[in-house]
């Protein structure tokens, strides 16, 4: 897509926030258009974990190799840019789950085993893990974009834009056709005593050490209602994973929620429609802190002309969808 104007980018969550930063590393013309109305998305309830390791089996996350080395690039150069911390490296621990499941693991290592796993005794230690603080690494962006011109608190209301919206795209006509697949999380924050504040813990669900003895607990998924609202369901649910990972007295501090912009076929949505007038980047899923900023590149050089985006990833894959 060739464009003489600046690029309208619309949503300023997390997926438009790190494109907006890699077209200003790029000389890319844009301006932000971000609406209150959808101030409720995913971003700003987010775990913020990356990990390259996923499933029960352990395996590499899809383009491991790819991804992680750049997040750890790029998060870093930002925070300088910035001017603030929101970058958190961590060592990550998987116990095993019980006795059988450790046994099958272990029978199966020499093929299981990787460069992001060490293994224990009593579970397995993933390397290149961490989180980010999405709220805040948003909240510095925004100041940023406004002291450069670069963003309006208003809704956009054409056509020609790319459109970052989150879970909110699958009601705008234009990606009306694509296979969304949302799903709604809920996470609570404790201050306890009881979990170690030197790595995330990760046993059907996760300890995220914030720092002062807090925590964050998670996560919860639901495919069927996606409102803003907390539930006493929720919540029931990440005590019980707080009692499953050991943790008994804790002092409650607050319970969020957001709707993950997750796609069916767990891939992300990257590209311009076929007539190139509207692109999208979205569908990352819970995955976005680790995902967006390696798309963010690939597509940013893309529509310099110098590579083109992952065809897995790509839009392209669905232009059969669109009838213009």
């Amino acid at each position: 897509m060739k464009n003489a104007s600046p690029f309208i980018i619309v949503g300023q969550g997390l997926a438009g926030t790190i494109l907006a930063h890699h077209f200003l590393e790029a000389g890319i013309p844009f301006v932000i258009y971000d609406s209150p109305e959808t101030h409720f998305t995913s971003s700003k309830a987010a775990g913020g974990i990356f990990n390259p390791v996923t499933g029960r089996k352990l395996e590499k996350t899809w383009l491991a190799e790819d991804l992680f080395p750049y997040l750890v690039d790029f998060y870093s150069r930002l925070e300088a840019t910035l001017g603030a911390s929101f970058f958190y490296p961590m060592p990550l621990f998987r116990p095993f789950a019980n006795v059988e499941m450790k046994t099958w693991l272990m029978d199966r290592k020499e093929t299981i085993d990787h460069a992001f796993l060490r293994w224990e005794a009593e579970g397995v230690w993933v390397e290149q893990a961490g989180w980010v603080d999405v709220v805040k690494l948003l909240q510095v962006s925004r100041l940023y974009f406004i002291e450069k011109g670069l963003l309006k608190t208003e809704t956009y209301t054409g056509h020609e834009a790319i459109f970052c919206e989150g879970f909110h795209g699958q009601k705008n006509p234009l990606w009306a056709s694509l296979p969304f697949l949302p799903a709604k999380g809920e996470l609570m924050e404790i201050q306890s005593d009881e979990p170690s504040e030197d790595y995330i813990l990760n046993k059907n669900g996760f300890i995220l050490p914030l720092g002062g003895k807090q925590f964050k607990v998670g996560a919860t998924y639901s495919w069927k209602e996606f409102t803003n609202e907390i539930t006493s369901e929720s919540r029931e649910a990440l005590e019980d994973k707080l009692k499953g990972m050991g943790v008994e007295a804790y002092a409650f501090i607050s319970q969020k929620t957001g709707v993950r912009p997750a796609t069916q076929d767990r891939r992300p949505f990257v590209g311009f429609r076929p007539d190139g007038k509207a692109g999208i980047f979205n569908g990352f899923g819970s995955k976005g802190v680790s995902l967006s900023p390696f798309f963010a590149k690939q597509w940013t050089q893309e529509i310099l002309g110098k590579a083109e985006v992952n065809s897995e990833a790509s839009i392209r894959r669905f232009y059969h969808l669109f009838s213009v």
